[in-house]
């Protein structure tokens, strides 16, 4: 059987995060045991791979999952995180990938994150992130026509999902709207950028990972959002955000959240 090609694209400035170094050397690890176990010519059977890291069932391979080929790809971001995340797009292509494993340098997630998100096989997949800055944010958004009253002319705006179905697999029917999201840990099929002409990101006012979302709906492509991952962004404290911040501070500073949701116009799911 032919193995599934996969790049791990990393659109960073200068390496990983101190913070998240140890984390990525774990990561490396892991993908390298799990080419070897699925191509079965490493570790028995009776052997976990994860027991000596995480323990997470959910990273270990299933029955008739794989064979997987790994691949690394780099791309120094500069200021331009859009113009980085086209460079790995290329690379990815170049080496006829299937699919292409992107995450930022600032983030800490589940090392079965990649099996989780591959295993829904859709063509655009993230996990749940959080913003860094004040107030804390679901990275997850509805997109929707908007008219710019200066300009006199329609433009494309965006509204936070504040309150998001949870442990769930997440659709544009769950929010009532077409979705975008925060593009800190995502699992593309490569069949995407094949279908949509470029440019596929492009750092705008609402951030290269919004215009690919707006890109990818034009083209009828679905976006998915798993929202059962405790992903972890870095603050600059430091302070590491997730899923568990959130609802902290939404239950501690709830005034501040209403009018936030208001001004948005944003109804509770």
């Amino acid at each position: 059987m032919k193995p599934v090609r996969v790049v791990l694209g990393f659109p960073w400035y200068n390496g990983p995060d101190v913070d998240t170094f140890p984390l990525y050397h774990e990561h490396m690890y892991y993908y390298g045991r799990l080419k070897e176990r699925s191509l079965g010519i490493s570790r028995p059977a009776d052997v976990s791979l994860l027991d000596h890291i995480d323990g997470d069932p959910r990273g270990e391979l299933q029955l008739g999952e794989g064979p997987f080929d790994f691949f690394m790809a780099v791309e120094t971001r500069m200021s331009l995180v859009g113009l980085a995340r086209e460079r790995l797009v290329d690379m990815a292509l170049g080496v006829g990938a299937d699919w292409l494993f992107c995450w930022d340098a600032d983030m800490r997630f589940p090392l079965s994150t990649f099996l989780r998100l591959w295993r829904h096989q859709k063509p655009v997949v993230g996990a749940l992130a959080f913003t860094s800055r004040e107030p804390i944010a679901p990275c997850l958004y509805k997109m929707h026509k908007a008219w710019d009253s200066v300009n006199q002319i329609d433009k494309w705006g965006s509204e936070t999902v504040w309150d998001f179905p949870d442990d769930k697999l997440v659709s544009d029917e769950d929010i009532g709207g077409e979705l975008a999201f925060g593009a800190g840990v995502v699992l593309y099929n490569m069949n995407v950028f094949r279908q949509i002409p470029k440019p596929w990101f492009q750092s705008t006012g609402c951030g290269e990972d919004w215009f690919f979302c707006h890109r990818a709906s034009r083209y009828g492509i679905p976006r998915y959002v798993d929202t059962s991952f405790t992903i972890q962004h870095k603050k600059l404290d430091p302070q590491w955000v997730d899923k568990n911040t959130y609802w902290k501070a939404r239950a501690e500073r709830i005034e501040e959240y209403e009018k936030l949701m208001r001004r948005e116009g944003m109804a509770v799911l």
